[in-house]
């Protein structure tokens, strides 16, 4: 078993590698027929009314952790996201400080034109959707927020970072520049200075959910997997809709061995994201084979090719499930807590 696991953890991260390049290939393209198209995205309160603080708005192609573009509320609380990649499912993602990430599904086709999204937001518990709010920004250093968060949408990560550092400049401790400083930093690989900017916004704001699951990615990424467990579970417990952190959670338990703990974790991914977390459930079927519950691992593992039967992934899952079915079912190993 131990073997078996190795191989297919080799050939399903390898196919999950070649599925984001083909993604971030697709979406940084010079020329998009579609980049006329776009999404508006208004952002209310629990009382049916324009949310009044900003918020962030990320678009994820739906099963995909990649972003395809973050993008801030105007005052008006909207947000539009352009130069869609191509026709298809999308996931909308939204947060604010003291409020849960609000996920909303939306299709994409020919016959859509100019997509609208609503998305009410609910406050986290006890913070009374006025825990910890940034200071608003001056329109200059909005300006640079911008023009920076434009850039990483764009691919161009040492852009992004020139005008976000000119944004920190004016105001270093707004713990959202801090995060998304971090985040630019991250997406151009420099993990050093993500992690200072990363820990600065969570030091800032230590119930900022997004800069959590950002840092609990961050130390995923560096095999630094008790601290991503320690920013993941934190972020976790902020926001119960938070499934992007229990995904990467769930990794960061597979990876060590505490495998009860990455099954539920990814099937609570599934449950929440609607769609956009459909991959957690090779994590899910995986953690499960680990504990000899191969009926259940099956299951999951069909449960993937159903809801995603053309992702790159799909051979290897399909390989697995045979191994599984012609092997006997090995004794429950107790999940490591």
């Amino acid at each position: 078993m131990r073997r078996q696991r190795v191989v297919i953890l080799a050939a399903v991260v390898l196919l999950l590698g070649t599925a984001r390049s083909a993604a971030a290939q697709q979406v940084h393209a010079a020329e998009d027929a579609l980049s006329d198209a776009n999404i508006t995205v208004r952002i209310y309160g629990p009382d049916n009314r324009p949310l009044k603080q900003q918020a962030f708005v990320t678009l994820y192609q739906r099963g995909s952790t990649m972003q395809l573009g973050t993008v801030m509320t105007t005052v008006s609380s909207e947000a539009v996201l352009t130069g869609m990649p191509g026709y298809g499912p999308y996931t909308v993602t939204v947060s604010a400080s003291g409020y849960q990430t609000a996920s909303r599904d939306f299709e994409y086709d020919l016959a859509s034109g100019r997509v609208e999204v609503d998305v009410i937001m609910h406050p986290l518990a006890g913070a009374g959707g006025a825990a910890a709010v940034p200071v608003p920004l001056d329109p200059k250093t909005q300006a640079h927020v911008d023009k920076g968060l434009e850039a990483m949408k764009a691919g161009k990560f040492q852009d992004a970072q020139k005008e976000l550092n000119e944004a920190h400049k004016v105001a270093p401790e707004n713990s959202n520049v801090c995060y998304l400083l971090g985040a630019a930093y991250q997406k151009g690989n420099d993990l050093k200075s993500a992690q200072t900017y990363l820990e600065k916004a969570t030091s800032i704001d230590p119930d900022n959910v997004q800069a959590l699951v950002a840092l609990g990615q961050l130390h995923d990424q560096q095999k630094n997997y008790k601290a991503a467990i320690a920013s993941l579970e934190k972020a976790a417990t902020l926001d119960k809709s938070q499934w992007l952190a229990r995904w990467v959670l769930s990794d960061a338990y597979l990876r060590t061995g505490q495998y009860e703990k990455a099954a539920r974790s990814a099937q609570a991914a599934v449950e929440l994201a609607n769609g956009a977390a459909n991959k957690a459930e090779l994590i899910e079927g995986e953690a499960l084979a680990q504990l000899g519950r191969r009926d259940e691992a099956i299951k999951a593992l069909q449960g993937f090719l159903r809801d995603l039967p053309g992702d790159p992934a799909a051979p290897a899952v399909r390989a697995l499930i045979t191994r599984l079915q012609s092997a006997p079912e090995s004794p429950r190993k107790p999940g490591s807590n």
